[in-house]
């Protein structure tokens, strides 16, 4: 299998309103939030990023959505497409388990980076401009009306993210594997990224896109049709 180019999806990631994927258990300080965002391990940074894989999971989710991809067996019900088919709209962009690879599927296309402030909002968290929002959410009692507050950490609206994403593309692929990238950014604009989506968290924008290092229009990724 021949490896014909490697493309390149770039730009920026807009928040319209609080971001929060979730840092593990074991990162949580002494008297810090039960929920906090994930942040940047290296010593002397704790800036906020977008993990690569949370981006990746919730493209591929939304595809794997569309296409009807998920498991009906009860046993892997809620797994992502392990199918391992080069016809499939999901592995061959998105990857398969080691066990179900084969040589007619290739590698997996897709690489998506980890998402770091862009340079504007970075100096501001290097210079204390950029504070984490707590956003207090109440579980209400149905029966006593007790209320449980629950605050949960989040990136506030406005703040943007650099992203990265690099596609491989192999003799013979079809274009539809590109695509459905594409397909997914746009999906991602009408869902939410994160945690707590439901609930108002995550709405993103793709903006800035360059393809290839050529500059699209303005809302590019708004203009990908869905069918």
């Amino acid at each position: 299998m021949k490896l014909q180019r490697i493309r390149t999806i770039k730009g920026r990631i807009h928040l319209l309103t609080g971001l929060h994927i979730g840092a593990s258990k074991e990162s949580i300080e002494i008297g810090g939030l039960d929920n906090p965002v994930i942040k940047d391990p290296f010593p002397g940074s704790r800036a906020p990023y977008i993990p690569g894989s949370s981006l990746k999971g919730k493209l591929r989710s939304l595809i794997e959505i569309k296409e009807e991809r998920l498991s009906r067996d009860p046993r892997t019900q809620g797994n992502p497409c392990d199918c391992g088919d080069k016809k499939c709209p999901v592995c061959p962009v998105f990857g398969t388990s080691a066990n179900k690879r084969n040589d007619d599927l290739g590698p997996t296309r897709l690489v998506v980076r980890d998402a770091f402030l862009s340079p504007d909002w970075e100096k501001k968290f290097k210079e204390g401009d950029l504070p984490m929002e707590i956003k207090y959410e109440n579980a209400i009692n149905r029966i006593t009306g007790e209320a449980n507050p629950r605050p949960i950490e989040r990136v506030p609206a406005g703040v943007e993210f650099d992203f990265n994403i690099s596609f491989k593309v192999f003799e013979g692929d079809s274009d539809d594997y590109f695509m459905t990238v594409l397909k997914a950014m746009h999906m991602l604009e009408h869902d939410a990224l994160g945690g707590a989506g439901s609930r108002g968290c995550g709405q993103i924008e793709f903006s800035e896109i360059r393809i290839d290092n050529e500059k699209m229009q303005p809302d590019y990724i708004k203009t990908i049709k869905v069918e």
